[in-house]
Parts: C-alpha cells; sequence; structure tokens
C-alpha cells in the first residue's frame, strides 16, 4: 500500500477551504492544473473521489468530507510533534507526567518540584491514596511512578528504589511498649487495632507479619488516610502499625503517640522509582536522583527525630 502524499493532503484540505480548485490555486499560489494533478494523485492512491468536478460550484463527495475530518486531526498531531521537539531546544525534559502514592508525596512533593523544574518545561504530578498508578504507567498516562510496588510482570518496566523503611508500632502514650512477641499478642488481644483498608499494599504486609508470630487483632475500623489512624492512636482508642513516611504525612511527633520498633524480625518498606524503559532512562535518573537528594537531605533526618531509634533502619536503598 503507498503512502498518502502529505503535500497532496494539504492540498486538499485547500480544496475544501477555498471552495474549489481556481480558488484554492490562488490561494497557495499555484496553477490551478498543478492543484488538479495533486489532487488527482492522492484520489489514485485512495480509489476514491474526493471533489466531485462535474458540479458547479465544485461539492466535496462523503469520502472527501470524512478525509477533510481526519486530516484536519492528523495536521493537527503534527503541529503537537513539531511544538514538543522545538520544546527540547530550550528544555533537557519538555514534558513529565509523575505519580506518587499519597505517603510519599507528602513528603516528596514540595521539594520535588524545586529540585527538577528548571530541567522540565510542563511538569505535572498527580498523587493520591489508592490511585491505581501501576496500571497507569503501563497505560501511558504517567512517564514514571514512585511507589512502594514492584513492578513484577510489567515487561519492559524499569526499577530504582529509592528508601527502606521499617514498619513501627504506633501506640497510645499512655501504653507500655510491648518488649517482646507475648507482649505483642496481648496487646493486640486487649486494644482495638485500627488498620488500613485491606487492599492496600502495607495492609497486606502488616498482616503478613502477624500471620508469623500468631498475632490475632481485634477491631473494625479501617482507614485510607494516616491522619485517621493516628488520631484514633492518639485519643487513646486503639493501636495501629504504619512507617515513617506515613507517620510524616500524618504530621505526627513522639508528642502525640509513641512509636516504637517490632520486637524482631522488623519487615520492610521499600519506596521504587518504576518507570517503562521504552521512554528511556533519562528523565527517570533526573527524577530518581533528586529523590534520594531530598530523602537524604530532608526526609530521613526528620522521620529519625520524629521516631528515635531509627538510625540504621531508615536508609537509602542501595
Amino acid at each position: 500500500m503507498n503512502p498518502i502524499d502529505l503535500r497532496g493532503l494539504e492540498i486538499f484540505l485547500a480544496v475544501c477551504d477555498a471552495g474549489g480548485l481556481t480558488s484554492a490555486a490562488r490561494t497557495l499560489d499555484l496553477t490551478q492544473a498543478a492543484v488538479s494533478q495533486h489532487l488527482a494523485k492522492i484520489e489514485r492512491e485512495l480509489g476514491v473521489q474526493l471533489v466531485d468536478r462535474s458540479v458547479r460550484p465544485q461539492q466535496v463527495t462523503p469520502a472527501g468530507h470524512y478525509l477533510r475530518q481526519r486530516a484536519r486531526k492528523l495536521f493537527g498531531e503534527f503541529d503537537d510533534i513539531r511544538a514538543g521537539v522545538a520544546r527540547y531546544r530550550e528544555r533537557d525534559i519538555p514534558e513529565l507526567h509523575i505519580g506518587l502514592v499519597e505517603s510519599i508525596a507528602v513528603a516528596l512533593l514540595p521539594h520535588l518540584v524545586a529540585r527538577i523544574k528548571s530541567r522540565v518545561g510542563s511538569l505535572s504530578i498527580t498523587s493520591g491514596t489508592t490511585h491505581p498508578l501501576m496500571p497507569e504507567l503501563r497505560d501511558g498516562a504517567f512517564d514514571m511512578i514512585v511507589t512502594t510496588e514492584r513492578p513484577d510482570g510489567i515487561d519492559g518496566a524499569e526499577m530504582m528504589p529509592l528508601l527502606t523503611e521499617p514498619l513501627l508500632m504506633v501506640l497510645p502514650n499512655s501504653q507500655e511498649p510491648p518488649q517482646d512477641w507475648q507482649g505483642v499478642a496481648e496487646l493486640a488481644a486487649r486494644l482495638e487495632f485500627v488498620r488500613f483498608g485491606r487492599k492496600r499494599r502495607l495492609s497486606k504486609l502488616i498482616d503478613h507479619q502477624f500471620s508469623r508470630f500468631g498475632i490475632e487483632t481485634h477491631g473494625t475500623l479501617e482507614f485510607d488516610s494516616s491522619f485517621a489512624i493516628i488520631d484514633r492512636v492518639r485519643q487513646g482508642l486503639g493501636w495501629a502499625v504504619s512507617t515513617p513516611l506515613c507517620i510524616f504525612a500524618a504530621g505526627v511527633t513522639g508528642k502525640d503517640v509513641s512509636l516504637v520498633p517490632f520486637p524482631s524480625s522488623t519487615p520492610m518498606r521499600c519506596v521504587n522509582l518504576v518507570w517503562m524503559s521504552e521512554r528511556g532512562s533519562g528523565p527517570a535518573r533526573l527524577v530518581g536522583n533528586a529523590c534520594q537528594g531530598i530523602f537524604e537531605d530532608l526526609i530521613i533526618p526528620e522521620l529519625r527525630a520524629r521516631a528515635p531509634g531509627l538510625e540504621d533502619r531508615v536508609a537509602l536503598a542501595q
């Protein structure tokens, strides 16, 4: 199949706009014969008549109306491509769409924009508690995502680990911290457990930890918001398990609640940057390095200050 002559397509659109070959020729500064030849060529290529020359004034055929509509969209795409490529003269990355998990966004967002804006033309960042980031990355809605998930089973996905953090018990200040797993079991039997929604990855990680050590919790309250969970604990109405970043997102300090490591075998959560290899690694490396710089310079010191004893547990991923 022969490709469509784009110059002929432009001339056909001019014929449509001008209302005939003669007027189009004057608009394009061509002879009428040249316009007629281009139009006849594109009609031969497509095998249909686009303009009915037997009537006066000449009329665009139904096939011509369809081609006119699609051609306008096509040339609109060309204009967007040209403008997008031209932006590379001014910016390393003319356009960037990033997805962030909510608990990570609270810590990163204010600083991330400042660190990469000079290198990026148009920057769009979406965050949410249960936003389906991984499927939307795969479908092209994002150039990259910062998430606690791994891109297992997604062909062409690449990952840069950014940060590791432990799970912590979040207790009312009046509650004596358990010293061993038997103490955790007694705590769980006595005090209501306030949890994240069961579909969340963090919730599944917590359940796996409890299952390993035979911890049975009771309680019916589930929240997607870290703030709602911490507030319940602050009032002495329950206990929870969270991570330093989630606690940071809720604006919590050690004065509000007690943040206590598990007695042993502390489960870890990893924050990752994920992107599709077909988009290249340059923008991902820029964002990944910026995120790690923010974590190292600003966030990790703050997390350690809010939850003493985390010096060797919150760290940049290696």
